[in-house]
């Protein structure tokens, strides 16, 4: 194994390893230190990696019939099925490779079963023999294939966020910042732990990098289930294996349950997978779920042995790709069908008749007291990690400071010098313009932070979909933050206009206080 990264200090290999065996059997009292060991030096995929003390709570998922189709495109049109019904099961602490051509539903499987498909389907999924339920959230973990971060965050507070507002009544007696720096060294994001995550408009880390960062992001909330869809697009061929590694080491000690839809992955990565599910598309249909290192002999039993020098995931995908010169999809569905699929049933059936622990159970494993909500932290945490983040990112931001301080001023600025001395004249029609050139400002006004509110309330709809935290929470944070810099800058507004106008200040209070009623109307 290479040299520990020195963030983590000297680290002795613990006594339980054996080097003959490729067996590493870690003691309960190392095995923090030697989980942080096998992140940041991950093994191959000859070396069996046994359970944490500290393991989380088994999760296995079952699903039976899952399909999905999407609506007619015209009244009295056909439903168009995007996913036929499929079937399977995978045992908690599995790796699970899901791959097919585009189109064949792989992430609409992948979002039926993390509870993230908002359109209708058919199926059943069971989490430990058990229905989802509302707790579902609190021990799952999604990342998906955007990623959805505000360019003014850092990588470490990024990671923090996650680590913070998901944690496992079981873990809270370990540190989150050790928790991150592992996190940090296991995704090779150490030299980039204090940049910021950057946009188009604001610069920061590379695309993969910010793609290493969502995954480390989905591995910090140390969920028993996480599902992943396409970690590795954007990466190179070695940070994709170094990604894997980590998923798998995840799943091996943690005991996570790790779904990961992939795009045709170089032969060493395929191989750290426990499980390969293939669909061919044109609609999505299941050709092949099994172990990965049987996928190689029932190709050649169906007659289609992967040829020499041949990637076998790239072999899968020329074969089960229609309308290709090698296109064996419908032949390898029906064999699925007639030689894998009853077996495949009658397991799942069994499956589904054996419970286990329920969503509460596994949160208050080992004595740990939890809170029955859907949140693993109260709204009172909640409020103060989202509230800080807002204000840190408000100050770094010069559009959300710019928008509603420094516009408003210029634009007094400016009415005010076309004004100037209004007060004072016996116009009467240029000072009722005056008043309407303020009291459209004012309307204006609330319409300034419309850009910013968009952008965070996508964010917003993602994070608490993922039950970071609440939606009132995000409005609160909102509100505390925006509404007093929106006003500041009406009241600039306003002050700078009515002095460069030389308004009479008996009759300022009443302006104002229309003023201010009109402002509170539109930035509501």
């Amino acid at each position: 194994m290479a040299a520990v990264p020195s963030m983590l200090g000297p680290i002795a290999l613990p006594a339980g390893h054996d080097e003959e065996d490729g067996t590493i059997d870690l003691h309960d009292t190392e095995a923090s230190t030697c989980t942080n060991l096998l992140l940041t030096n991950p093994p191959g995929m000859e070396t069996a990696i046994k359970k944490s003390a500290y393991s989380l709570p088994a999760a296995s998922i079952t699903f039976k019939d899952l399909s999905f189709s999407l609506p007619p495109a015209r009244r009295g049109g056909e439903r168009r099925p995007v996913l036929e019904p499929c079937s399977g099961h995978f045992e908690a602490g599995s790796l699970v490779a899901i791959m097919g051509p585009s189109g064949c539903g792989k992430t609409t499987l992948l979002d039926m079963l993390a509870a993230k498909k908002t359109s209708a389907y058919s199926g059943e999924v069971l989490i430990n023999g058990l229905p989802r339920d509302r707790l579902f959230r609190r021990i799952a973990a999604y990342v998906g294939q955007e990623e959805m971060m505000p360019p003014h965050w850092t990588v470490r507070e990024a990671i923090r966020f996650n680590a913070t507002l998901k944690r496992q009544p079981r873990r809270a007696h370990q540190g989150v910042e050790g928790w991150i720096d592992v996190l940090l060294a296991t995704f090779d994001l150490g030299s980039v732990a204090d940049t910021m995550i950057g946009s188009v408009e604001v610069r920061g880390i590379s695309g993969g990098q910010r793609r290493r960062v969502t995954l480390a992001r989905g591995v910090a909330a140390q969920a028993s289930l996480l599902f992943c869809d396409e970690p590795t697009s954007g990466l190179s061929a070695t940070d994709a294996e170094t990604c894997v590694k980590a998923l798998r080491i995840v799943a091996k000690r943690f005991g996570v349950t790790c779904l990961v839809v992939i795009h045709q992955p170089r032969h060493e990565v395929a191989l750290l997978f426990d499980t390969l599910v293939l669909l061919t598309s044109n609609p999505g249909r299941m050709a092949y779920s099994g172990p990965m290192a049987e996928a190689k002999s029932y190709w050649e039993a169906r007659g289609h042995p992967v040829p020499l020098n041949v990637n076998p995931t790239d072999f899968f995908m020329d074969l089960l790709t229609p309308e290709t010169p090698l296109d064996r999809s419908t032949e390898l569905v029906v064999a699925f069908k007639e030689v894998r699929k009853p077996s495949l049933d009658a397991w799942v059936e069994s499956k589904m008749t054996e419970r286990g622990q329920s969503v509460m159970e596994m949160l208050s494993e080992g004595g740990h007291r939890a809170s029955g909500g859907p949140y693993a932290v109260p709204f009172c945490t909640q409020l103060k990690v989202v509230l800080g983040r807002k204000l840190r990112l408000t100050l770094r931001n010069p559009m959300a400071l710019g928008l509603p301080l420094f516009i408003p001023i210029l634009q007094g600025l400016v009415v005010g010098y076309m004004f100037q001395g209004i007060g004072e004249s016996p116009d009467l029609l240029r000072q009722i313009m005056f008043v309407f050139c303020m009291v459209t400002m004012l309307c204006l006004a609330g319409t300034m932070s419309l850009i910013v509110l968009i952008t965070e309330r996508t964010l917003m709809k993602f994070e608490s979909s993922e039950a970071l935290y609440s939606e009132g929470a995000s409005s609160l944070a909102s509100c505390i933050i925006d509404v007093p810099l929106a006003l500041l800058g009406a009241l600039f507004n306003i002050l700078i206009m009515a002095a460069m106008a030389r308004l009479e200040w008996s009759l300022f209070k009443t302006v104002l206080a229309w003023a201010l009623l009109l402002f509170f109307v539109y930035d509501s």
